[in-house]
């Protein structure tokens, strides 16, 4: 079968929905589809007959004519269908848009809408890493390296999908993003600093929330929401007998950044000085009130406390604008790294990574008793 160029979507399109589908049963859509473009008289512009489908690939449609044999009607001078970033996007979100959280979607649509605009009608098929690097030149302008990069991560993660389907046979994204300028904003706290924060902390009574949403940031490098969402039940003994806390989802409006995300990190008692016994009392008294929030105060009302009061107020002299509470996290991380734990260990802590965490029944990875004793020697007065 000669398949004409600008059918070829179509016919595609119809195969993956009826992967079961029989030689005989594309032939028979295939020559359906093409009869009933060019049935009428006046069809001296298939898009008349074809509608939103060209329109939303941008293509012109070429003459056609018709070949002998077996009635199929071919393009005497085909021209395939463009597979623009736009197609490939909308089939992209078809399969993968309901895994995405909806602040996640939201994100993932602009982005894509970027990089559509900034590819134009280029043929992703045909597409070459000069087109690329032009395309990531224009992406530049005006936009910070970290931005850029964020939208070519987007693209990549749709060309990686496209070409794993099918829809694309090979692609020239490896190494396309930027390496120059983007250094993180966000400050990092010193070791020092850390510890006038966590002795700012235990200057707060021990029935103050407050005091254990900084502790806990110190030494876990957990996010704010995620630390001001725990409950009673996320502060868990496991059979090895570690305390640890259980970032999840699970209750009513719970939400972690991705799937990723849940996560055990063990408590370290003496952790810049953690009064981890103190904790459990708080935890405790919390239970015993009725009360299942850990917090005291709300998500909002708690950054506000802790970047604009508590952060300043503890560093004194030595605190500059950009540390903030999100700033504990970049701590951990330059810690750990400075130090030489594996990767895995590091993803395990910050949740960057899926798998690399063992809970005590199920999951797969790094065992949360090896994470334990990895904080420990990492945090122990005597490494600090």
């Amino acid at each position: 079968m000669q398949a004409s160029g600008h059918l070829t979507s179509s016919l595609q399109a119809f195969h993956l929905d009826h992967p079961d589908a029989s030689w005989n049963d594309l032939r028979e859509y295939l020559l359906t589809l093409v009869s009933s473009t060019l049935m009428s008289a006046d069809d001296g512009h298939p898009l008349r007959h074809w509608g939103d489908m060209y329109r939303s690939v941008g293509v012109t449609p070429s003459p056609v004519s018709v070949l002998h044999g077996e009635g199929v009607r071919a393009a005497s001078e085909s021209v395939a269908t463009p597979m623009t970033f736009d197609v490939l996007s909308q089939l992209y979100m078809a399969d993968r848009g309901g895994e995405q959280k909806p602040t996640t979607l939201k994100e993932t649509n602009l982005c894509h809408k970027v990089v559509a605009e900034h590819l134009g009608g280029l043929d992703l098929r045909n597409h070459s890493r000069a087109d690329l690097v032009a395309f990531r030149e224009r992406l530049s302008v005006g936009r910070m390296p970290s931005t850029v990069n964020k939208l070519i991560v987007k693209f990549s993660a749709v060309l990686g999908w496209a070409v794993e389907n099918g829809h694309l046979s090979k692609t020239y994204d490896k190494k396309l993003k930027l390496t120059k300028g983007v250094e993180s904003t966000r400050k990092a706290f010193s070791q020092a600093q850390v510890i006038k924060l966590m002795d700012y902390a235990n200057g707060l009574p021990e029935t103050s929330w407050k005091r254990w949403l900084l502790s806990l940031g110190i030494i876990t490098g957990g996010r704010l929401k995620e630390i001001c969402q725990l409950t009673t039940s996320d502060v868990v003994i496991t059979e090895s007998g570690l305390i640890a806390i259980h970032i999840n989802e699970v209750g009513e409006g719970k939400s972690i950044k991705n799937k990723q995300s849940e996560r055990l990190v063990p408590l370290t008692d003496g952790a810049y000085g953690f009064d981890l016994p103190a904790f459990l009392r708080y935890v405790d008294l919390t239970r015993h009130s009725g009360n299942e929030s850990l917090a005291q105060i709300g998500y909002r009302p708690a950054g506000e406390w802790v970047n604009q009061h508590a952060i300043p107020a503890a560093l004194g002299d030595c605190y500059k604008r950009g540390l903030v509470f999100h700033s504990l996290r970049h701590s951990l991380a330059s810690l750990m790294q400075a130090k030489g734990v594996p990767i895995t260990y590091a993803q395990a802590v910050m949740g960057h990574a899926s798998g690399t965490i063992t809970f005590d029944t199920y999951g797969a990875g790094v065992p949360v008793e090896v994470i334990a004793e990895m904080l420990k020697i990492l945090l122990s007065p005597n490494q600090l």
